[in-house]
């Protein structure tokens, strides 16, 4: 999944805005205390220059550095040091080590992701709105995004929704639903068991 982010460029992002960090530690803060969680996420994708509009929807269960996600006709299981990804209509899985330091996706660490590498800018929310609205700005201009905006709820502190602006035009939106806290998730749900899928084929990479 999952996992992308956005930017603005400019002077405005001098240096890091006091009002973003507050919210954003909030919001890493309450992730933090939630043992494990389970959600629904819809991603929708837009490009107004290619006149392009797609969408899907997706489960995902998350455990400190551990997921499970179910997207798009695969399912993707981290257990934070091995990646197994299954193609259903194949009936084909994919193992490969993860690699932390090569930036591969991790949708856990989307809630952390301001602490390195990123300025951040409080966009909008006083007053009565009901979100938080930060952009994060990558400091590599390298990455093939420039913005990631992220909309956190004033009262839950959670992340509800969050775009990615890419440099070829496309806008990658999430929006999430049906969040659960769950309490009855140990490691061992986060591994991929092949031996439930008769005549899998397995292509270990690791």
């Amino acid at each position: 999944m999952i996992f992308v982010l956005i930017g603005i460029s400019t002077v405005a992002f001098a240096q890091n805005d006091p009002k973003a960090k507050e919210v954003l530690d909030k919001m890493s803060a309450k992730y933090r205390e939630i043992p494990a969680f389970s959600a629904t996420f819809t991603q929708t994708l837009e490009n107004k220059m290619e006149d392009i509009s797609d969408s899907f929807t997706g489960k995902i269960t998350v455990m400190g550095d551990k997921f499970k996600a179910d997207v798009a006709g695969q399912v993707i299981v981290n257990n934070g040091e091995t990646v197994w990804t299954y193609l259903k209509d194949a009936n084909e899985v994919t193992i490969n080590n993860y690699d932390e330091e090569a930036g591969e996706m991790n949708p856990s660490k989307i809630y952390d992701a301001y602490k390195e590498g990123y300025k951040y800018l409080y966009m909008a929310g006083e007053g009565t709105a009901q979100f938080h609205v930060v952009d994060l700005v990558p400091e590599n201009k390298d990455e093939n995004f420039f913005k990631i905006r992220l909309k956190i709820d004033k009262n839950t502190n959670l992340l509800k929704n969050w775009s990615v602006f890419d440099r070829a035009g496309n806008i990658f939106n999430y929006s999430v639903t049906d969040f659960k806290v769950r309490n009855d998730m140990t490691a061992g749900d986060f591994n991929f068991d092949t031996s439930k899928y008769p005549n899998i084929e397995v292509l270990d990479f690791r």
